[in-house]
């Protein structure tokens, strides 16, 4: 018995070759800097339980260093940061980092300020322990002598040792836009190195 053996095509015959794909993993890198200061214990906790730690930079007045915060989260963590998204600007100012609804009145409708530049007493006095200054109080909107408008809550500020002041609601939504830590750093520092000194009346 014969068995008859069909010849092959070898046009019909393909292999393929597919590399495997190649697996990166990367890990952040954990911030080796001091902890800012004892004052910033409870802000160390909360940045622990969101998966960050607390770090500090140098301060451009020379007064106490600036804390930052470095993510230090695996991947695998990532669906439990869900209970701290409602922090708009990070565990280092909570939840409400600003006043709900400043507004403004006189002639005409009220007015409605941008809470950015209305920090709360919280938010304000973190702000003064980062870059060594004073809690100050201030309407920073209607200063012009005489004028018929008036803020219904007023502006809190941190005064510097060098007399200069910035507002701690705009230092505040500096950590809100998800820029990278080093950013974040310089913005900081800008906002310290280019305060204006005091030009209306302020009270601590």
């Amino acid at each position: 018995m014969e068995l008859a053996i069909q010849p092959v095509d070898q046009r019909s015959t393909h292999v393929s070759h597919v590399a495997a794909p190649t697996v990166t993993s990367q890990t952040a890198a954990e911030s080796s800097a001091p902890s800012f200061s004892a004052v910033f214990a409870s802000i160390a906790a909360a940045a622990a339980a969101a998966g960050t730690t607390v770090a500090s930079t140098a301060s451009p007045t020379g007064g106490p260093p600036i804390p930052v915060t470095t993510a230090t989260t695996p991947a695998s963590a990532t669906p439990a940061l869900a209970a701290t998204a409602d922090d708009p600007a990070g565990p280092l100012f909570g939840a409400n980092p600003w006043l709900t609804d400043p507004t403004g009145s006189g002639p005409g409708p009220v007015t409605n300020y941008n809470p950015i530049y209305f920090a709360t007493q919280q938010t304000a006095q973190t702000v003064a322990q980062m870059v060594g200054g004073t809690v100050v109080s201030m309407n920073e909107f209607t200063t012009a002598p005489g004028s018929p408008f008036q803020q219904n809550q007023p502006n809190l500020m941190v005064q510097l040792p060098d007399g200069g002041l910035i507002n701690p609601g705009l230092v505040a939504d500096i950590y809100t836009h998800g820029w990278s830590q080093s950013f974040v750093n310089q913005q900081v520092a800008n906002e310290v190195a280019g305060a204006p000194p005091a030009t209306g009346t302020v009270s601590t």
